[in-house]
C-alpha cells in the first residue's frame, strides 16, 4: 500500500492538497472550499483525486448534495486540522520575531501554501547544519538546498541560519520553527497510519526516548511484546539527559519518554502518567567485602567511593535529600555517570559502590555479577512512568506500545510484591 509515499521517513503529501481537503471536508461542498480558497473547483477535485491516489482510499463520497468524507476522509481530516493549528501557532510565533504589518497568513509557509521538499529540506539542514551533508541525505546538490533556504529567508524576512567557525547555527526563531514543522510532519506520518489501520493493516514506527531506569526490564519488555504481536511495527530509542529527550518530544521526533518522572506545572504541553513506584538501593558487585556484613547503615559508607547519579536527577536529589536528614556528609570520591554499562564496569573492576535500583540490576544479579546490601534507603521512592505531548493524539501504533507497556509496568509492581 502507498508505495513511493515516503521521502526520509516522511510521507510525501502535497500540503496544498491537505489543505484543500481539509476544506471541502469541513465544508462538504466544493464550491464553498473552493471560494475559502480562492482557488478553482478543477484545482480543488485534482487535489483530492491526486491525495486518493497516494494514499488508495476513497477519501469523500461524492453526490449532488455535496461531498461527505469517508471513514479514511474523517481520519485524515481530524490530523489535518492539527496540522493547520499548527502552522497557525508557528505564525503567532514569527509576528513575536517580526514586528510590523505582516500577516503571517499571506506567507506560503503558515498557509500550507509551501512545497513539501522545502520544508523537508528545512529540517534536514536543522539537524545536519551542514549544506553538504543535507544536500547527500536529499540527493540534491548542495546550490539546490542553498537556493530553498534563500527562498524561505526572503519570505519570511528573517534570517534563519548563521555561519559560524564550527559550522551552521539555527537562530532562536529558526529552531521554534522547526519544532512546529516537526509536529507537522509527525502529524502526517500519523496520518498515513491511521489510513493504513483502518484498512486492517497495521503500520507505524514508534520512537522513545529512554531514561537509565527503564533500560534493562521495563522498556525492553514492553517492546518485544509489541512485536510479538506486531511484527510489523518499527522501534526505535534515542538515550541521552532528559533535557535533551523532552525538546525532541515537544517536536514530535520522539513519541514517548520512559522513566523517572519529572513534576510539571500547569502550563506545560506535556502530560505524565505514573506506572508504578520504586526505591534506590546500594550496588556493589558479587563479592565486595560489605557483602556480608550485618546491619549496615549509611554512616557505615563514609569512606566509600560512590558512583552517582549525575547532579539534578530525581534519583540523586533523593539521595542528596536522604543524607541531609541522616546529618551526613556529601561522599567525598565519586564518579558521577547516567550510563550502567560504565556503573557496571566500575563495579566489578572496584569496591565501589553506586546507587541504582534493583530493576537496573536485573540481570546482573541473575547471573551473579552485582548485589544489593542491606541497606534500607527510606524516603527514596520515586515516580516511574511515561510523558508524553499532552493534546496530540496516538498514532495505533504508539497506542498498542503505551498499552503494552502498562501491562509489563503492572506485571513489575504484582512481582515486587509478591517477592
Amino acid at each position: 500500500m502507498m508505495n513511493g509515499l515516503y521521502l526520509v521517513g516522511i510521507p510525501t503529501l502535497s500540503l496544498r492538497h491537505l489543505r484543500a481537503m481539509l476544506n471541502v471536508a469541513k465544508y462538504k461542498n466544493l464550491t464553498r472550499a473552493s471560494n475559502e480558497l480562492g482557488r478553482t473547483q478543477s484545482a480543488i477535485t485534482k487535489a483530492i483525486c491526486d491525495l486518493e491516489v497516494q494514499l488508495e482510499v476513497k477519501l469523500f463520497d461524492r453526490s449532488a448534495t455535496g461531498m461527505q468524507p469517508t471513514v479514511y476522509g474523517d481520519a485524515l481530516a481530524k490530523r489535518v486540522a492539527k496540522i493547520e493549528a499548527e502552522f497557525i501557532s508557528a505564525g503567532r510565533t514569527y509576528t513575536e520575531y517580526k514586528r510590523g504589518n505582516r500577516d503571517p497568513r499571506n506567507l506560503p509557509i503558515f498557509s500550507m501554501d509551501i512545497s513539501y521538499k522545502r520544508l523537508v529540506s528545512f529540517i534536514a539542514l536543522y539537524d545536519t547544519r551542514s549544506f553538504a551533508a543535507t544536500a547527500v541525505q536529499l540527493g540534491v546538490t548542495k546550490s539546490a538546498i542553498y537556493s530553498s533556504l534563500r527562498q524561505m529567508e526572503d519570505s519570511l524576512d528573517l534570517t534563519l541560519f548563521e555561519r559560524r567557525p564550527g559550522g551552521l547555527s539555527s537562530t532562536t526563531f529558526c529552531a521554534l520553527l522547526a519544532g512546529h514543522v516537526k509536529l507537522v510532519f509527525s502529524q502526517i506520518r500519523h496520518a498515513v497510519e491511521d489510513i493504513a489501520s483502518i484498512e486492517g493493516v497495521l503500520r507505524g514506527h514508534v520512537t522513545l526516548g529512554t531514561l537509565p531506569y527503564s533500560r534493562t526490564i521495563l522498556t525492553p519488555r514492553a517492546i518485544n511484546r509489541l512485536l510479538a504481536e506486531h511484527p510489523q511495527l518499527n522501534v526505535s530509542t534515542a538515550e541521552g539527559p532528559y533535557s535533551m529527550l523532552e525538546t525532541s518530544l515537544r517536536s514530535g521526533d520522539l513519541d514517548f519518554i520512559i522513566g523517572a518522572v519529572r513534576p510539571m506545572d500547569e502550563t506545560t504541553d506535556l502530560v505524565t502518567e505514573t506506572l508504578f513506584e520504586d526505591r534506590l538501593a546500594v550496588i556493589v558487585s558479587k563479592g565486595h567485602p560489605l557483602e556480608k556484613e550485618h546491619d549496615l547503615c549509611l554512616s557505615d559508607l563514609q569512606g566509600c567511593s560512590w558512583v552517582l547519579p549525575v547532579k539534578n536527577t530525581p534519583s540523586r536529589l533523593l539521595f542528596d535529600s536522604i543524607l541531609e536528614m541522616h546529618g551526613l556528609e556529601a561522599p567525598e570520591h565519586i564518579i558521577e555517570t547516567s550510563s550502567l554499562s560504565t556503573v557496571r564496569g566500575l563495579l566489578l573492576e572496584s569496591n565501589r559502590i553506586a546507587l541504582l535500583s534493583e530493576h537496573q540490576i536485573y540481570f546482573d544479579q541473575k547471573f551473579g555479577m552485582l548485589t544489593t546490601l542491606p541497606i534500607e534507603l527510606e524516603d527514596t521512592f520515586r515516580p516511574i512512568g511515561v510523558t508524553m505531548r499532552a493534546h496530540t493524539e496516538l498514532s495505533p501504533a504508539s497506542y498498542l506500545f503505551l498499552r503494552c507497556l502498562r501491562h509489563v509496568a503492572t506485571e513489575l509492581t504484582n512481582s515486587a510484591q509478591i517477592s
